[in-house]
């Protein structure tokens, strides 16, 4: 996937040619969309920015994107005339991962693309969620259900740690989730919504079934405890009830 705040026909139809011959989508964003809530639903491998869009606040979506917990990683590639140093100077400021000129970008966009997009793991994490769960992550896990957010924490950072596969994202993505309800029962507003929004990024990713896990299932009971974080807000987080901090569901094909 990427995502494109571009409004000149020609750069998208030069877009949407590269992205297609890599197997990729292309989304454009309008002007009512949220910039994380889009990005995080979305999941672009790169963000591609024209510096002279105006159907867009290229700038507000730059911001957004790299001052967020849940997007920051997301690589940005802007393009622009080359002999608008200052705009340039601007979007590298704002978090533009990489700035290239007009004629550069329209030449290769494939090359573009294949230079700053993320790598794509997506073969790889499959494979990896068929297999089970290693014993230190299962370890991890019980104590997740049991309610011991900040134990299963210390757990789970020496698991994914010593993983370099792309499965490492479920473990860094249950990690967080327990740290949110952590904050949360420590009446931690800012703290718990950060951590969740961390999660997205690496939950967002996962097969439904990762390695016996319910992926699916621990992403709806995250949301759902969110949203009632979120509706309480900072005020009235004591109202927050712990019923919501669901435990975490393994399947029988995942067991060793």
């Amino acid at each position: 996937m990427v995502v494109a705040l571009i409004d000149d026909l020609q750069f998208q139809q030069r877009l949407e040619a590269a992205a297609q011959a890599l197997g990729l989508a292309v989304r454009y964003p309008s002007p009512s969309d949220a910039p994380v809530d889009f990005l995080v639903a979305h999941q672009p491998r790169l963000i591609v920015v024209d510096l002279h869009a105006r159907s867009l606040d290229w700038r507000a979506w730059v911001l957004a994107a790299k001052t967020s917990p849940a997007t920051r990683k997301m690589p940005i590639l802007a393009f622009g005339p080359h002999v608008e140093t200052a705009l340039w100077q601007e979007a590298r400021q704002l978090g533009c991962d990489a700035v290239t000129s007009n004629g550069s970008f329209a030449a290769d966009p494939v090359g573009a693309i294949q230079r700053h997009a993320r790598p794509d793991e997506s073969a790889e994490l499959h494979r990896q969620a068929q297999q089970p769960l290693p014993a230190l992550a299962r370890k991890a896990i019980e104590q997740f259900n049991r309610g011991e957010y900040w134990e299963q924490h210390e757990t789970f950072e020496s698991v994914w740690r010593a993983e370099p596969g792309p499965i490492r994202q479920m473990y860094q993505g249950i990690l967080q989730v327990g740290v949110a309800y952590y904050q949360i029962q420590r009446h931690n507003y800012l703290g718990a919504r950060k951590m969740f929004q961390r999660a997205w990024q690496y939950l967002n990713v996962l097969p439904d079934i990762c390695q016996g896990v319910d992926v699916a299932q621990l992403r709806a009971d995250a949301k759902a405890a969110m949203d009632e974080l979120e509706r309480l807000g900072p005020e009235r987080i004591a109202e927050f009830d712990l019923a919501l901090l669901k435990p975490i569901h393994l399947l029988d094909k995942g067991r060793e």
